[in-house]
């Protein structure tokens, strides 16, 4: 491991580390003459590079990482990549404006020439179609040619993928001219409604700080989770920038500008993430957008399964529709990445404002349970024009009930009975939407279920204190307590999520029936009781199973 431990060091040469060698910064160093990195660059917490007036060529597999409490300056110094991204690809538009074309120009040679189209490696022309003026061309196999005659001035070569969709991707273009034969590589001719394809052969992470005074960054993958400045820079290839926090900031100023980068957008940034762009500051420009907001892994949250919704207004998607699953949660889109915000090129002609930001709602379309069952005269929980921000959760709790106790007693307060005595549950609604509930209720000493009417149940609007009244029969003497039970939805992911619970009633003290038989026209009254109880199949005992 190559150290760099002085306090302040000017460093010059031609070769800065080997492969896979840490060229470690943890000091103030300059470097100031033209060098060539190999290796993998590591500037870390106190640490801080100043590349001055050189140029920088990096090797392919190299990496420069900037930790936090890290700094790097590029001052009036060029950043390049040993291996340059040098091919084209088109956006996948079939319309006559927005489709890829290559630029010829005709006057640049006498007479007849040839162009001959290269298709990228592991690519091939198959089923895509080429427009010369009124022509229309088939192609396929990996390379394409025309002739053009007495051709004096522009043409265009219009290219369309199989499909529309699928871009047309090319390497190289060779121009034949009587005996000469002139190649070049595709980024270096005139095209329109096309951007740079290839590999970009070594990368750039920021934790800490990256500042760039006039200078060229050529051929960088940038990461960052910090802050970057570039001031009067020219990011070439270098795009789009990856913003990888939502704490992070970028700052363009001066007559920085982006060319040729490898995405439609300039600078890709996380919802929340700082971007400064200055007024000077120019993009890649065409198709290719300034910046995007992307969040990915978004989700919404319900207390219950197989809540259906829509969302209205995501990028792409006019009417998205899913379900929440078993454990009440549904990914936006899968929780695929989606764009929230798109800043447009200064060269579009497709939109009546500088910027698109999402403006999503949740509609929540069926939110059915045991208590708002689809027969009932309770419509659906939730609710409809919930607004989707950019937290990765949202939770859909809007209209619906919260249930809780107030008190379970005997009717008119009574505290002995000889073989039936009404019981009175008091219960409270303080959420937003009524519920149909019952209560099951056990002897408190034995958890013996008791003998009550089946499944007592009530209807408690929003907002409002519901009562419950029942029968509760003994034929056993003595001191006794209910246990009462609110029975909540099987189709909650967590059984009190509506509030619920249960209570123990004040004392009964049950009488002892007389010896003469005066007790049997209380006793069969709770026989009978007993066998429809046995034999019934209430609705909650269904949506409890």
């Amino acid at each position: 491991m190559f150290g760099i431990l002085c306090s302040s060091v000017i460093i010059s040469g031609n070769v800065l580390g080997q492969d896979g060698e840490i060229i470690l910064i943890d000091s103030d160093v300059t470097w100031v003459e033209d060098d060539f990195l190999e290796g993998n660059l590591k500037i870390i917490n106190g640490g801080k590079l100043t590349i001055s007036n050189s140029e920088l060529t990096i090797s392919s597999g190299s990496s420069i990482e900037v930790d936090e409490g890290g700094k790097l300056i590029i001052d009036n110094s060029t950043l390049l990549s040993e291996n340059m991204p040098t091919g084209l690809i088109g956006y996948g538009y079939c319309d006559s404006y927005n489709r890829s074309a290559l630029i010829i120009h005709g006057e640049n040679y006498d007479n007849d020439f040839e162009v001959i189209i290269e298709a990228s490696y592991g690519t091939s022309f198959n089923g895509a179609s080429a427009y010369i003026g009124e022509e229309i061309i088939l192609l396929n196999g990996t390379e394409f040619s025309y002739s053009f005659n007495n051709q004096d001035g522009i043409v265009e070569i219009g290219l369309q993928g199989y499909g529309c969709t699928t871009p047309v991707s090319i390497s190289k273009v060779k121009i034949r001219h009587g005996e000469l034969i002139i190649e070049y590589n595709a980024i270096q001719m005139d095209y329109r409604n096309m951007k740079a394809t290839g590999e970009r052969n070594y990368e750039i992470h920021v934790s800490g700080m990256f500042y760039s005074y006039n200078s060229n960054i050529m051929g960088a993958k940038i990461k960052s989770t910090g802050e970057i400045n570039l001031i009067d820079t020219h990011l070439d290839r270098s795009g789009p920038i990856l913003i990888e926090h939502d704490n992070s900031v970028i700052k363009i100023s001066g007559e920085s500008k982006f060319t040729s980068s490898l995405d439609d957008h300039d600078i890709r940034a996380f919802p929340e993430s700082m971007i400064l762009w200055g007024d000077e500051v120019s993009g890649s420009g065409g198709l290719t957008d300034k910046w995007e907001r992307r969040i990915k892994g978004q989700y919404l949250e319900f207390d219950a399964v197989y809540v259906e919704y829509q969302i209205l207004g995501l990028y792409g998607i006019n009417k998205y529709t899913n379900f929440s699953n078993e454990e009440g949660i549904s990914y936006i889109d899968g929780g695929r990445e989606r764009i929230v915000e798109i800043e447009w090129s200064d060269d579009n002609i497709w939109a009546n404002d500088a910027t698109w930001s999402e403006d999503a709602i949740i509609n929540v379309i069926k939110y059915r349970t045991a208590w708002n069952p689809e027969n009932s005269e309770i419509g659906n929980y939730g609710t409809y024009g919930i607004k989707l921000g950019n937290d990765m959760v949202t939770k859909i709790d809007q209209n619906t009930p919260s249930i809780q106790w107030v008190s379970l007693e005997s009717k008119d307060n009574i505290n002995s009975s000889l073989g039936s005595i009404k019981m009175v549950a008091k219960i409270i609604n303080n959420g937003d939407a009524a519920a149909h509930l019952a209560i099951s209720c056990y002897i408190n000493s034995t958890g013996e279920m008791a003998q009550t009417d089946s499944f007592p149940n009530s209807i408690i609007a929003p907002r409002e204190t519901g009562e419950i009244i029942f029968n509760w029969q003994s034929i056993n003497p003595g001191a006794e307590q209910l246990d009462c039970k609110i029975l909540t939805p099987t189709q909650l992911v967590k059984e009190d999520s509506f509030g619920g619970g249960n209570l123990i009633s004040s004392t009964i003290n049950w009488e002892k029936a007389s010896e003469d038989g005066q007790g049997l026209s209380y006793i069969m009254p709770i026989m009978i009781a007993l066998i429809i109880g046995i034999i019934s199949i209430g609705y909650f005992l269904v949506n409890r199973k």
